[in-house]
C-alpha cells in the first residue's frame, strides 16, 4: 500500500472510530458541550452543536495523522507542514534556546517532528512521561523519529545543564496546571483562567526568546506554522507578562479555528477563589 493510500486508510477508520466514541457512545460528550457553552455563551445552539460535530470529525483526523506519524517521510512532512516564517527561528542556538510554545490545537505531534526537520537533536521536546510504559516508549520513538531529544518537563533545567547544543525547547503550555506552583490567572474565553507558566520561567531562567508556534490548519492532512514571538531578548517585562501574552494569543487562534482546540479536556477545574486572585485581566 503507498503511503497516500495508507493515511487514507487511516482517515477512514479513525473517523469512524471518532463517530461512534463520540455520537454513539458520547465519550466526554459533555465535557466538549459545557466547555463550548461557557467560552462561546454569544453563540446560538446551531453554531455549537456544529462545532462539536467539527471538534469530533477533527478528532478523528488528528488521531489517523498520529498513527500515521511513526512511518511518515521528511519529504512528505515538509510537504504537508510549511513554515510562513522561518527566519525567526535563524536566531535560536545555544547559550540561549529559544522557547517554542504550542498548545493542544491541531496536530502537535507533526509539529514537533516538523520543527525536528529544521533543528534536528539540537530541539528538546519537554513532556510528561506516560504511565503506561509501552505507550510512553511508543510516543518518544514517535517523537524522536527526526532527531529531537525528550526530557521530562520536571527535571528540565538538570537536563539542559549537561546539554551545551541546544538551540531550541519545545513544549505545550495550555495544560491545567494542577501541580505547578507557579500560575497566573487571566480572563481567558470568557472565565478564569489559571495558565502554566512554564515557558515564561523557563525564558527567563536562561535569558532566552519565547516564541508561541501556531500550527493552522489548512485542509485535511495540511498544516501552516507560524511563529508569534512573545517576547524580545534582553525585555525586561513584569511577572506574567509574556504568559498573559501567551494567553491572548491562544485565545484569538481558538476564535479563529474552534474545532481545532481539545474541547474534551476538563480545562477549568482550578477556581480562583481557591487558588489565588485572577489577574492579567
Amino acid at each position: 500500500m503507498t503511503d497516500p493510500a495508507c493515511l487514507r486508510l487511516r482517515y477512514a477508520l479513525a473517523g469512524a472510530a471518532a463517530w461512534l466514541a463520540y455520537r454513539v457512545f458520547g465519550l466526554r460528550r459533555s465535557v466538549v458541550r459545557e466547555n463550548l457553552q461557557r467560552s462561546f455563551p454569544e453563540w446560538s445552539d446551531a453554531e455549537r452543536r456544529a462545532a462539536e460535530r467539527d471538534f469530533a470529525r477533527r478528532q478523528g483526523e488528528v488521531a489517523a495523522e498520529v498513527s500515521y506519524a511513526r512511518r511518515i517521510g521528511a519529504a512528505e512532512l515538509r510537504d504537508r507542514v510549511t513554515l510562513a516564517n522561518p527566519a525567526i527561528l535563524a536566531s535560536a542556538a545555544p547559550p540561549r534556546p529559544m522557547v517554542l510554545v504550542g498548545a493542544h490545537h491541531g496536530n502537535f505531534e507533526w509539529m514537533l517532528q516538523r520543527l525536528s526537520l529544521e533543528f534536528g537533536s539540537r530541539i528538546v521536546g519537554l513532556y510528561k512521561p506516560i504511565r503506561n510504559p509501552r505507550v510512553d516508549a511508543w510516543l518518544r520513538k514517535m517523537r524522536t523519529r527526526f532527531g529531537a531529544r525528550l526530557i521530562p518537563a520536571k527535571s528540565v533545567l538538570q537536563e539542559l545543564a549537561r546539554m551545551r547544543d541546544i538551540a531550541a525547547i519545545g513544549l505545550v503550555a495550555d495544560q491545567v496546571p494542577r501541580t505547578s506552583p507557579e500560575k497566573h490567572w487571566v480572563t481567558f474565553l470568557n472565565q478564569d483562567t489559571a495558565f502554566y507558566m512554564g515557558p515564561e520561567l523557563l525564558g527567563r531562567a536562561l535569558r532566552s526568546q519565547v516564541v508561541l508556534v501556531r500550527m493552522q490548519r489548512l485542509a485535511r492532512g495540511r498544516y501552516e506554522i507560524v511563529f508569534e514571538p512573545l517576547n524580545q531578548p534582553g525585555d525586561k517585562l513584569p511577572g506574567g507578562e509574556v504568559t498573559a501574552r501567551y494567553a491572548r494569543a491562544l485565545e484569538r487562534w481558538i476564535r479563529d479555528d474552534p474545532p481545532g482546540w481539545w474541547w474534551s479536556h476538563r480545562r477549568w477545574k482550578l477556581k480562583p477563589d481557591v487558588y489565588g486572585s485572577a489577574s492579567g485581566r
